[in-house]
């Protein structure tokens, strides 16, 4: 009788634990698969110390995740935001995921309307950040040569 019980203890912990591990395995899976849906890009900006770096949220849908075209052959339908100082390429990227592609369209936003797009992909950012930057004055000035 003690065997019976014994045995059928080590057989409904062994069930448990079993089962613990499936559910465990199953609930890693799931957040890979979420995770798996959007990219986060951390800003490096050289001044804010590591704990303070600005995630941007991407859809993966927003990536364009076909080859790099040939680096001889340039788009001539999008500029250079990198030319704009506080535009990094993780900024460019975000720009060009909402629509603006060329210095004229930045050039014609507000601070306020340009953060309202951003803010999606841009938890962090503000019509002061903006401002304070001047990427609209930067995108005109370019637009112009």
């Amino acid at each position: 009788m003690m065997y019976k019980t014994a045995r059928n203890a080590a057989v409904l912990g062994a069930g448990l634990g079993v089962s613990g591990l499936v559910g465990w395995l199953l609930l890693r899976e799931n957040k890979r698969i979420r995770e798996a849906r959007r990219v986060i890009v951390k800003s490096q900006l050289l001044s804010l110390p590591s704990e303070q770096i600005q995630e941007i949220v991407l859809p993966l849908e927003a990536l364009d995740l076909t080859p790099d075209p040939e680096p001889d052959v340039i788009n001539p339908m999008t500029d250079d935001f990198t030319k704009i100082k506080g535009i990094g390429s993780r900024y460019a990227a975000v720009l060009a995921a909402v629509g603006i592609t060329r210095y004229q369209q930045l050039a014609k936003q507000t601070p306020e309307g340009l953060a309202a797009l951003l803010l999606p992909h841009v938890p962090n950012i503000s019509a002061r950040q903006i401002q304070s930057k001047d990427w609209i004055g930067q995108a005109a000035q370019l637009a112009r040569i």
